[in-house]
């Protein structure tokens, strides 16, 4: 039985980590901002020990990780919060997060859950876990940011943390396949740029696993096998669907149409990422290779319109 930390553990990842591991048997303590969430209620139900704080707070968390073996940050926020909120969120709580962590001594690993954003913009070539990175958008700069400021740590004080770069992270109740068919979703450029997925089951096997074998002061993409063109996913959503092809707008129009630099950095940016470092060292076998297997089991070409 090992006692766990999520802070964020009433989001989309954290919630379903958090019941993955009271499952098993272990204690989970979850940070979250309100006790009133019905998320939270339905864990804290199932045993989770609620502890309501905000990591931009420190006030608020003073002993949150007390007793706790490993601790998992996978608080996030929209890119539309503004920057300097973000700042206070990734830089400044992992920082909040981490003192906690150093003070409890119980602490064997520290887990952070960035994305791909401060890699920017590949274009066409494989991003790997040593790729240089290039923020183009205000978030991508923001989480560079942040892991350097727990990488810091990892050098200076031989603090037991790790980083995940999460691509997109999908599954029930966070389908593409759904932002595609209501029209949600706008392709600004070209749309040949590569967005990396993850299906969400498969993001839980990494979590579940990086803290047993996970290298310390490691980096790991967390993507699936097969990145695809933005455009090649619209396309064959809406073709097995019966609608009209996608169209393109030009980047700029959903700048003056008010949407934050860092949400039409994200839809632009070509990420082709490489899997390889975590498929070696942690061994993860996955359930969804690509997101053609969701597609395939969501909008089976038999029962596609027109087939």
């Amino acid at each position: 039985m090992t006692n766990y930390l999520i802070a964020g553990a009433a989001g989309y990842i954290g919630s379903r980590l958090a019941a993955r591991l009271l499952a098993a048997g272990h204690r989970v303590r979850g940070l979250v901002y309100s006790a009133e969430d019905p998320v939270v209620e339905r864990l804290a139900a199932r045993g989770m020990a609620v502890w309501i704080g905000d990591l931009t707070r420190p006030e608020t968390i003073d002993g949150v990780t007390d007793e706790i073996e490993v601790v998992y940050n996978l608080t996030n926020r929209m890119p539309i919060d503004g920057s300097a909120l973000l700042r206070s969120l990734y830089v400044d709580g992992n920082q909040h997060l981490i003192a906690m962590s150093v003070r409890a001594r119980t602490v064997r690993t520290y887990i952070w859950a960035s994305n791909v954003a401060p890699y920017g913009d590949h274009g066409e070539h494989w991003v790997d876990e040593d790729s240089p990175i290039a923020p183009s958008y205000p978030l991508g700069t923001i989480l560079a940011a942040a892991e350097q400021t727990i990488l810091q740590a990892v050098r200076a004080h031989r603090f037991p943390a790790m980083i995940l770069r999460m691509a997109t992270v999908y599954g029930p109740d966070r389908d593409p396949l759904e932002a595609i068919a209501s029209g949600q979703l706008t392709i600004y450029g070209s749309g040949r740029n590569f967005v990396p997925h993850i299906h969400i089951d498969d993001a839980l096997e990494v979590l579940i696993r990086v803290p047993e074998v996970g290298q310390i002061g490691a980096i790991y993409n967390v993507g699936d096998d097969e990145p695809l063109r933005l455009i090649e996913i619209v396309s064959e959503v809406r073709r097995r669907l019966g609608m009209l092809p996608p169209r393109t707008f030009d980047p700029n129009v959903g700048l003056r149409a008010g949407l934050d630099r860092s949400v039409v950095g994200a839809l632009t940016s070509s990420v082709r990422l490489s899997n390889a470092r975590m498929r070696h060292d942690l061994g993860i076998e996955l359930r969804y290779p690509s997101l053609r297997y969701w597609i395939d089991e969501r909008l089976p070409l038999e029962l596609a319109v027109g087939a």
